[in-house]
């Protein structure tokens, strides 16, 4: 007989045809179609990871509109639109294995679809936890493999323009927020995010002074990667990377009152 956990997920998998096209976007628009389908998909499933992929879609899809306008922001629109897809399809590389019950590759990522507790944290929680592994762990290393892929690595001019483009998605991550909280109140009832939103102003600048400063931490770990000359650096960076990111993670898995001390650790 199936416990309720095991019940929640056979809900989830059998909602989300996980071999479709839909979970290897190339671009910002793919991406944005699967965090929709995704997060339509575990919200009739009563699946609490639902909150994280139903916010990432508000944030691609800014991304997708502003790369589809002709005088848009980005000055490497077919980067940021590569990167936007590169790095959805890695998430849901994550939910794929959570689904299927296989240890995730990362404690990050380990700390964001852990049961124990998870019934008790609100949606915020799960938000943030999700949040976090996707900025502090993969950002970095999925920047890194697009300018690799362009062929950029050792380009500086090149890698300027691309810090600019990532520079810019801080704003439309700031854009973004008030519509994330309203989907979090909405959608998820969450009322954790009812009461941080009556504060306004505060509860925003906090939110941006939390994710600035974990991108600001994803570039200078993205120059690590760059200058690493060896595979023996390169893994160093990595694993640099992952201590971070999953003690932020275990941070994140705490009460509410004790995520005040991200700061410290961002």
């Amino acid at each position: 007989m199936m416990n309720a956990e095991q019940a929640r997920d056979r809900r989830a998998s059998d909602g989300l045809e996980t071999g479709d096209t839909a979970f290897y976007p190339t671009d910002a628009d793919q991406a944005h179609a699967a965090l929709d389908y995704v997060a339509e998909t575990l919200l009739r499933a009563n699946d609490m990871h639902a909150a994280f992929p139903d916010i990432y879609a508000v944030i691609t899809r800014r991304v997708a509109d502003e790369v589809a306008r002709p005088d848009g922001p980005f000055l490497e629109p077919t980067w940021i639109s590569r990167l936007a897809g590169h790095f959805c399809t890695r998430y849901l590389e994550t939910l794929r294995w959570a689904i299927a019950g296989s240890p995730q590759d990362t404690s990050a990522w380990a700390s964001a679809y852990a049961t124990e507790g998870a019934e008790e944290m609100p949606p915020v929680q799960h938000a943030l936890l999700g949040l976090s592994a996707h900025i502090n762990h993969d950002l970095a290393i999925g920047i890194h493999a697009t300018i690799v892929e362009h062929g950029h690595a050792r380009d500086r001019a090149m890698i300027a323009r691309y810090k600019h483009d990532h520079d810019y998605v801080n704003k439309l991550l700031d854009a973004s927020i008030p519509e994330a909280f309203d989907r979090l109140i909405r959608r998820h009832h969450c009322a954790t995010t009812r009461w941080l939103d009556r504060t306004g102003r505060i509860s925003r600048w906090c939110t941006m002074e939390l994710l600035t400063r974990w991108r600001t931490q994803v570039w200078a770990e993205v120059e690590a990667l760059l200058a690493a000359r060896t595979r023996a650096q390169h893994a160093r960076v990595v694993r640099r990377i992952a201590a971070r990111a999953a003690r932020i993670g275990l941070l994140l898995r705490r009460p509410l009152p004790a995520l005040s001390r991200v700061h410290a650790s961002s």
